[in-house]
């Protein structure tokens, strides 16, 4: 039982003596042990992160740099360790590589695309140029896969670098924005439009080699009115800070 080191009080579990007030130093030890332990439980124990890369100083010393290149090593050594697997029971079943050859392909597209945005340098056009090429190539592997390099050559690869071309515009306006808002979703719209309109336009000259857009046009239609009215709101309205004088009021 704990007494008051002033009046010798008894004060049991009572943070202070209720006659002079004094503290009872068996509750502050308590409190003491309560709060330590966490913090030390706490502090000894590294975060996933860091546990995953080994000891934590180590982790905090990593740049940007060096965890996009840790990142992609761990996409090559799964993709690679997919790619056995599946040529391996490929070979067992059938005694020859078949079906494997479609998803390897797609590893091959994606370690591309990783080693293009991962490990390249920001700057240099090179990145772009090898991202550009990749959804081609896979496009034309699969057409060599298949047999067929009709579709591959008339359709895929056309409309491959169209969306390309959509994407980087798109892209392109978003980068020379001065001002980000509501124009960045209307850019996006008009590149949906104009993704629509090309599709279609791909798949009927593949099909009748005629053009004739319905759904598309449709499509379009739809989109860059909204696409017009968000630019008015982001370039006049957003922009504006006295709403009485921009509509007369």
């Amino acid at each position: 039982m704990a007494y008051c080191p002033d009046c010798g009080v008894e004060i049991g579990d009572a943070p202070a003596c209720p006659l002079c007030g004094a503290k009872n130093p068996r509750a502050e030890s308590r409190d003491d042990a309560s709060e330590c332990v966490p913090c030390e439980e706490e502090g000894g124990r590294p975060s996933r992160f860091a546990a995953f890369l080994g000891e934590a100083e180590d982790a905090k010393a990593l740049t940007p740099r060096d965890k996009r290149k840790i990142a992609w090593e761990v996409i090559t050594v799964a993709l690679s360790i997919a790619t056995i697997g599946l040529f391996l029971i490929n070979l067992l079943v059938s005694g020859r590589l078949s079906w494997s050859l479609y998803p390897v392909s797609a590893f091959v597209f994606v370690a591309i695309m990783a080693t293009a945005f991962l490990v390249m340098d920001d700057g240099r056009p090179w990145r772009y140029l090898v991202a550009c090429l990749d959804p081609p190539i896979f496009l034309l592997a699969l057409g060599l896969f298949t047999g067929d390099m009709g579709w591959a050559w008339r359709l895929a690869v056309p409309l491959a670098v169209f969306s390309e071309l959509v994407v980087a515009g798109v892209a392109l306006m978003t980068a020379n924005a001065k001002r980000k808002g509501l124009n960045i979703l209307a850019y996006a719209l008009v590149g949906a439009a104009i993704e629509c309109l090309g599709i279609e336009l791909f798949v009927d000259l593949f099909i009748s080699g005629k053009v004739w857009l319905v759904w598309s046009a449709i499509t379009a239609v739809s989109l860059v009115p909204i696409a017009a009215f968000l630019l008015y709101l982001h370039y006049r309205v957003a922009k504006s800070t006295n709403l009485h004088r921009l509509f007369k009021l």
